[in-house]
């Protein structure tokens, strides 16, 4: 199921609790051969697997018609083709330590059927997985995260304007030279407290805040081509006047429907996110790695400490339904939050304050609740 050759690079799942032919649900509460996630994992761990890259799984228990269903999930990576280096042997009937999968040997699964264990995948399927795994097949994203991965093979030659990747010749990064917002953000000036709102991250440190006259902040734009081809999928950069380095603009969204209030705001907080090997957070770690190169600059990224980083968007929408079960503890923790390190005295009065001190709670609250998963 991990070697699975589905071109739009879905998940593949197992459903234990239902009947293969009346689709009847008996439910696994009285299966003697029931697994849970740890048993599963703890399985794939003990075998010699190729690459040291075994299968990515989690089980979910869903309930219908008040029986317990466990759904297996095998997630759709890149790192294909999956096949160990060592015989799995295992007891079958009256047979002792037979051979039921081998060394070497790919086996995989197109459309519904499995390869046999005594056969091994096809030579098409044996060239859609290794193509996925250098990234010559999926979808443009896929292809794009898949060559932001390898951060350190890229280049530029014309300080950041166009950048190009030594390891994949398909692939550059061009700036939008017609594209460029500028903001004054003066002291006092209402434009100030807009910029704060939109791009915090830009101000996690008091050196970013504006103290001088007439400083601004800048958002510029790159297009992504693939094979010459300009896709759909831009890349914003923020930076304020003290920064020589552009922040990748993470994903927004809004705390609705929580009932909490901060000062004028309510249930309509917009926060930050970056979802792993999404194209802004690779494209964040790229553009910091290739313009950050000084000691004090980096020292001044404290983006990460109001910024959540979430595993994929079943994560968020789990860790969110998480703080709407526990609000009125989370609204406490933002309410107390310090920003002393990040907002110079003359601005800790004012709302946007909010926004960092929402990010903070964020960030420290969904490390206790990987932890607190980790504990059950």
């Amino acid at each position: 199921m991990a070697n699975n050759t589905t071109v739009d690079m879905s998940d593949g799942y197992i459903i234990f609790g239902v009947e293969d032919k009346t689709y009847k649900i008996i439910g696994v509460e009285e299966d003697s051969n029931r697994k849970n996630q740890e048993n599963i994992i703890g399985f794939l761990s003990s075998k010699l697997w190729s690459g040291e890259e075994i299968p990515d799984v989690n089980v979910k228990t869903i309930k219908i018609n008040g029986k317990e269903v466990d759904v297996l999930i095998i997630h759709n990576h890149d790192v294909t083709p999956y096949y160990l280096l060592q015989d799995y042997e295992k007891n079958v009937g009256k047979e002792k330590n037979k051979t039921v999968l081998r060394t070497g040997v790919i086996y995989s699964r197109v459309g519904d059927r499995n390869t046999s264990s005594a056969e091994c995948a096809t030579k098409q399927a044996t060239e859609f997985l290794w193509k996925k795994r250098f990234g010559l097949i999926g979808s443009d994203e896929f292809k794009v995260v898949k060559r932001l991965q390898n951060i350190d093979s890229w280049y530029s030659t014309d300080e950041y304007d166009t950048i190009f990747n030594r390891e994949y010749g398909d692939i550059r990064v061009e700036r939008d030279c017609d594209y460029e917002l500028e903001v004054k953000i003066n002291k006092g000036k209402a434009e100030t407290s807009t910029w704060v709102m939109d791009f915090p991250y830009l101000f996690t440190s008091t050196v970013n805040w504006n103290i001088g006259k007439e400083e601004t902040g800048r958002r510029a734009k790159w297009d992504i081509f693939l094979d010459g081809r300009k896709l759909d999928i831009s890349i914003y950069g923020v930076k304020a006047t003290r920064q020589t380095y552009y922040h990748i603009e993470p994903k927004m969204s809004y705390l609705e429907k929580l009932d909490i209030s901060l000062n004028e705001y309510s249930d309509s907080i917009q926060y930050y996110y970056y979802l792993e090997n999404s194209v802004e957070y690779l494209a964040y770690k790229l553009f910091f790695k290739m313009q950050c190169y000084k000691d004090d600059q980096r020292c001044l990224n404290n983006a990460f400490a109001v910024i959540p980083v979430f595993k994929n968007e079943q994560e968020h929408t789990e860790f969110i339904e998480y703080i709407k079960i526990h609000k009125d503890n989370f609204k406490k923790d933002v309410d107390t939050q310090s920003v002393d390190e990040m907002f110079p005295f003359y601005a800790q009065t004012a709302n946007t304050v909010n926004v960092y001190k929402l990010g903070k709670a964020l960030v420290q609250w969904l490390d206790k609740w990987r932890f607190s998963w980790l504990d059950e």
